[in-house]
């Protein structure tokens, strides 16, 4: 029996010793005390971090980290323990303990005081639920880290649990779910859990949902809170939690003052001496193993994934087996797996993963394919030449020197390599201390290098993955035979099937034969020539890169052909660079056709590249290409030595490019498939890429070009690689330790193997042009192509005036960037948390920086209607303005300095230094200031100035003449199918916005015999008593008496009676079950649902007056009506047609450099 298969049957070591080397100490000055870690830690090489390693009295592992160059503080505490623990009849719950403990503690009653907290500290806070680890992160600034930590430590000793809080968050776990189902990711994984061996933990439902936790402690007749109470105290135990410090000593706190708040803190938590978690058996059982699982997706995808079942190999960390062979397998140079099955047209990609290291529990290695339909009818063909490939691996012998390159890699990422950011170090060091065999040396270091070579254990992983110990799934949206897929999961409502393997696919003999010709085409890797071999002796002054954040880039050289710029940068002894450059081509500009073009282009390239260029990203030296808008996009960034190297590679293969029938075939395909998958993606991105689309010119929708599709061909991709590049106009930005000449050298080799004929002429250059929309209130209206999708979503972006051509409109800026930040958590509290209109609620500023208006966007997907979530949004900003005019001088200049300090935060890596600079080259502005300009702004900023801008440009009620909004609305097959006609421009012309909210919020619980008519009589119709004795459902207020909002319930609820009982009548039919009316009827008398709030909204359209019912009419090309829009009852303006709505606009101008441009040479010195 192999070491390995012997694991299985004998438990593992003893866990790492966290006891020997710990010493008793006391803080400074409180003198509490703890235990010290006296050892050495593995560290990266000259990291002037400073580290203490230590356990509370309580047993809680606790790191802290001081850093001398952020300015924003991380934390995260991790929880061993995840869903795997969830009770069976509460499916869910440790992801809704999650959800809850930040709502309010003893200390801190106040369910929003923490977020409000780093809010004004420019923090943000977020939790994750994995399988047996739960973490909880938060960042903030360097002052606020002492009050965000108490107040975090608090949540693990006193959380309220309040039941309030309980009932608004399973609705947003509800909402979670909803958003899951529509994501065919979370749909695989789910299926692939649910159908492993019954009732062990990993089958579990893992998120959970209303059903699984609300509903089941009702039919159990107990209360969830109690329940969460329960799980809490049975698993949160200080004894199986990490707790992780990333301060900042510039403006924060030294290291020992970490260590006081940390003991002080977090010493009351209470140790209930619980075991970390671990799940000894196994969730492949051995009935499980050789089953064949097929299910069906949402999109038309094809997916093929082998799953084997590995022993606990936790305590395995320092050899590291698995990523031999996962190495290996993903491999994607040429003789690898993945190189000859997209060679033969099967595959799109490839990925190959297994459980985090972390986990104390055995493991899947999973093998994950997405294939082309040709493929996928050849599924049995392609697990075939999987095994083909682990032979040919397992004949070659375990290689130490292919283990000493993977050893070398992770030591250069490791030792050499850019520093994390803060909240990214707290999250990974808490969560691999979950690991028991996690040795005290290596809790910074952990799983990230490979510290020894064991063949053993290699064979022995290898060994397992044999026909005999896998089990396959097949994912589709359609197959031949609907029989295969009788079940139906009862959570995801996922189509599936799950029978046994036909036995050719569990034989190694009978594969073999299937793969007798591919012997040759399948190798080991050869020797990687891309890894560096020269790193300097010199030992780095800091972790931090050596690049001022307001730095601005040379020119070196600037003519008709191409501009090239460079900016310094340098950190640690391996030196890092990157090279941006953008190649302009008229070819793809104003057409569709050459969009779709150049998009095949870089499939086809992407593809060519990633067998050549596979070695290099293992490397670390990563590349990208795209296209974007009218420009072929290349960046390469790592270690510098070998990069310019890896552009010329991708720009030789660029011009000798020979495109195939087939290759073009396969990538027309995925091209194809795309297009549709973006069609029944969320509603939340649609929405997004929608204003996207509306904001410049030309930019082509993605159905645009999916219609071009159909009308290109191999030749035509053929000919627009020989022509494209003929006139161009190159922009490169090369970041590093680099020498002007070096730059201009890298810039000559480019130009070479480019060899364009002629710069582009100036007469036929342009630009993609910002849409400069006229003031008013704009409304799209999206149907989804998804039918599954129940949710519906809006974008609602709120423009300021188009900026002087030539300036950066810094103050605008300034402003919605300081709004946004103010708003984030409130917007999110009330419509999210309070309201439950969608589980993805979210308020951000968008910035322009293209010559046209920035924005502030404020985006909801969920449930509800879109037009009752646009009177949401805009009821929110009603309401918000009273706490902006009521906010202290205090709070103001505390939020200008969070978004200072947070401008101000030094690039972490070198793709930030590098973006910081470049999107200014490429938007034309070249606004090296901005930073420097939106911080002078920013503190010149009054409370009167927030305000004044708030009413102009924000506040519905004050309807300024420069309001200028767009709203679009995604709605799902399911909300449109319930009134069809309500989207319609003759309904938006006749009703009031709030008259039609409640007839849809009707509709939804189910009350379809009410038209929009009769909604429209009873809300115009409705009208007060003269004698407030006469109802008992009157309320006299300053005003005098009126009827309350409960007694229009009753009577829309009577009125709904009596129509069902005409519209019977009527059609001579029984009409609905009695039960059922009576079902609706309660809804609507529901004072806690949203059908309360649309009625009232209705009711007060008086008193609350929306933008989308009185908004300023636009004056569109000089003109007072547009040829194709039309107005909605108050004069909003709605969008049927993108194009034509771009061309009723007028256009601003191409943006224009901002600053002077001076090459530091005009005539370039000799580079030879």
């Amino acid at each position: 029996m192999c070491p390995i298969d012997k694991q299985q049957s004998v438990p593992p070591p003893e866990p790492a010793d966290w006891q020997e080397l710990f010493d008793e100490q006391q803080t400074i000055e409180s003198h509490a005390p703890y235990y010290n870690y006296t050892g050495s830690i593995v560290l990266p090489v000259g990291d002037k971090r400073k580290y203490r390693l230590f356990r509370l009295p309580n047993n809680i592992r606790v790191v802290c980290i001081s850093d001398p160059d952020v300015k924003q503080s991380a934390v995260s505490l991790a929880v061993n323990v995840g869903s795997s623990a969830d009770p069976s009849e509460f499916q869910g719950m440790a992801h809704a303990l999650e959800h809850l403990l930040f709502m309010g503690t003893a200390k801190y009653p106040d369910a929003r005081d923490f977020e409000t907290y780093l809010t004004s500290h420019g923090g943000y806070t977020n939790a994750s639920t994995t399988s047996t680890i739960t973490y909880y992160r938060f960042a903030v600034n360097n002052r606020g880290l002492a009050g965000a930590l108490d107040r975090f430590a608090q949540f693990f000793i006193a959380p309220l649990l309040d039941t309030d809080c309980v009932a608004r968050e399973l609705n947003a776990i509800e909402s979670e779910f909803r958003s899951n189902v529509q994501n065919d990711a979370q749909r695989r994984s789910h299926i692939m859990r649910a159908t492993c061996c019954s009732g062990h933990p990993y089958s579990q439902f893992m998120g959970g949902n209303y059903a699984s936790l609300q509903t089941s402690a009702e039919q159990m007749g107990v209360q969830l809170r109690d329940r969460m109470a329960e799980f809490f105290a049975a698993h949160y135990s200080a004894d199986v939690m990490n707790l992780v410090i990333v301060g900042g000593s510039q403006d924060g706190a030294t290291l020992d003052e970490l260590v006081e708040w940390s003991v002080n803190m977090f010493s009351p938590v209470m140790n209930r001496n619980v075991v970390r978690m671990a799940i000894p058996s196994h969730p492949l059982c051995e009935q499980k193993l050789g089953t064949m699982v097929r299910y069906q997706t949402l999109g038309n995808a094809h997916d093929i994934t082998l799953t084997f079942a590995l022993p606990h190999t936790s305590h395995l960390y320092c050899s590291a087996p698995e990523q031999y062979v996962k190495d290996l397998l993903a491999y994607g140079g040429l003789g690898s797996l993945q190189a000859c099955l997209k060679q033969l047209g099967w595959i799109a990609s490839m990925s190959v993963n297994s459980s985090p290291p972390n986990i104390n529990s055995p493991r899947l290695l999973k093998i994950k394919f997405s294939a082309t339909p040709a493929g996928f009818m050849q599924y049995d063909k392609l697990v075939a030449y999987v095994f083909a490939y682990l032979r040919a691996i397992r004949a070659q012998g375990v290689q130490e020197w292919y283990f000493r390159e993977l050893q070398a890699m992770a030591q250069m990422s490791f030792f050499y390599g850019e520093p994390m950011y803060p909240i990214t170090v707290a999250v990974n060091i808490a969560c691999q201390m979950c690991n028991v065999y996690l040795r005290p040396e290596h809790v910074v270091s952990g799983t990230q290098l490979l510290y020894e070579f064991d063949r053993d254990q290699i064979e022995a992983i290898l060994a397992l993955l044999n026909p005999e110990n896998y089990r396959l799934f097949l994912g589709a949206r359609e197959f031949p035979d609907s029989a295969c897929l009788p079940e139906v999961d009862p959570h995801f409502g996922v189509r599936f099937g799950e029978a046994k393997l036909p036995s050719e696919l569990t034989s190694e003999a009978e594969l073999s034969l299937v793969t007798l010709d591919c012997a040759a085409q399948l190798y080991f890797p050869e020797p990687n020539k891309y890894i560096t071999q020269h790193i300097a002796t010199t030992e780095p002054n800091s972790t931090a890169l050596d690049c001022d954040v307001q730095q601005a880039p040379l020119l070196l050289e600037r003519n008709r052909q191409f501009e090239l710029w460079t900016r310094q940068f340098s950190h640690g002894a391996l030196p890092r660079g990157s090279i941006s450059m953008f190649v302009e081509t008229m070819a793809v500009h104003t057409t569709s056709r050459g969009q779709v073009l150049g998009e095949l282009l870089v499939r086809v390239l992407n593809d060519r590249l990633a067998k050549e260029l596979y070695a290099a990203e293992m490397a670390g030296i990563k590349h990208k290409l795209l296209f974007s808008e009218h420009r072929l996009c290349i960046s390469v960034i790592g270690v510098q030595e070998k990069m310019a190297l890896v552009l010329l590679e991708i720009l030789n293969e660029l011009r000798n490019l020979v495109v195939t029938n087939d290759e073009f075939s396969l990538h027309l395909d995925q091209a194809r498939r795309v297009a549709e998958y973006m069609q029944i993606s969320s509603p939340r991105l649609q929405a997004s890429w929608q204003q996207y689309y509306l904001r410049a010119t030309p930019r082509w929708h993605h159905m645009d070009w999916a219609a071009e599709l159909n009308n290109v061909a191999a030749a035509d991709l053929q000919e627009f690689v020989s022509e494209a590049f003929s006139q161009v106009y190159v922009a490169m930005l090369v970041v590093g330790q680099v020498s002007d000449r070096e730059a201009m050298c890298i810039l000559d080799q480019s130009l070479a193997a480019l060899a364009p004929h002629s710069p582009i002429p100036s007469v036929l250059y342009s630009q993609v042009r910002a849409v400069s929309i006229c003031p008013g209130t704009y409304v799209q209206r999206i149907i989804t192509d998804n039918a599954a999708n129940s949710d519906n979503s809006i974008n609602c972006t709120i423009y300021t005036p188009t900026p002087t051509r030539g300036t950066g409109d810094y103050r605008s800026k300034a402003m919605l960037s300081l709004i946004a930040h103010i708003m984030a958590i409130p917007f999110f509290d009330q419509l999210r948390t309070q309201e439950q209109l969608g589980y993805m609620v979210n308020c951000s500023w968008i910035a322009n920086n293209s010559g046209g208006a920035s924005g502030l966007q404020l985006c909801i997907q969920g449930s509800s209607n879109p037009e009752y979530m646009c009177l949401r949004v805009e009821k929110f900003l009603v309401d918000f303005t009273p706490r902006l005019e009521s906010m202290s001088e205090c709070e103001f200049q505390a939020n200008i300095a969070a978004r200072v300090t947070a401008n101000l935060e030094l690039p972490r890596k070198i793709v930030k230094a590098t973006n910081q600079v470049w999107q200014k080259i490429q938007d034309g502005n070249y606004d090296f200031e901005y930073t420097r300009e939106l911080n002078a702004q920013l503190e010149s900023l009054t409370r009167a100035d927030m305000l004044e801008f708030w009413h102009t440009y924000v506040n519905p009620l004050c309807a300024s003449a420069e309001m200028t909004r767009v709203v679009v609305q995604v709605w799902s097959a399911g909300a449109a199918d319930l009134a069809p006609g309500m989207r319609s421009a003759e309904v938006m012309a006749e009703y009031p916005l709030p008259t039609i909210a409640l007839h849809l919020c009707l509709t939804q619980i189910g009350a379809d015999e009410l038209l929009l008519s009769d909604v429209g009589r009873f809300v115009a119709t409705s009208g007060m008593p003269s004698d407030p004795n006469l109802d008992s459902g009157v309320e006299i207020d300053a005003d005098g008496p009126r009827l309350t909002v409960a007694e229009y319930q009753r009577r829309l609820a009577a009125l709904y009676k009596a129509v069902v009982l005409e519209t019977a009548a009527a059609e001579q039919m029984l009409g609905k079950p009695s039960a059922e009316v009576e079902r609706i009827c309660a809804l609507i008398a529901d004072d806690q649902a949203q059908l309360c709030t649309a009625l009232q909204m209705a009711l007060e359209s008086d008193q609350f007056t929306s933008s989308l019912l009185t908004s300023q009419p636009a004056i569109l090309c000089g003109h007072k009506t547009a040829t194709t829009l039309m107005q909605t009852f108050s004069g909003a303006w709605i969008i049927s047609d993108y194009l034509a709505f771009k061309r009723e606009q007028p256009l601003c101008a191409p943006a224009i450099p901002v600053i002077q441009l001076q090459a530091k040479y005009s005539s370039r010195p000799s580079i030879l």
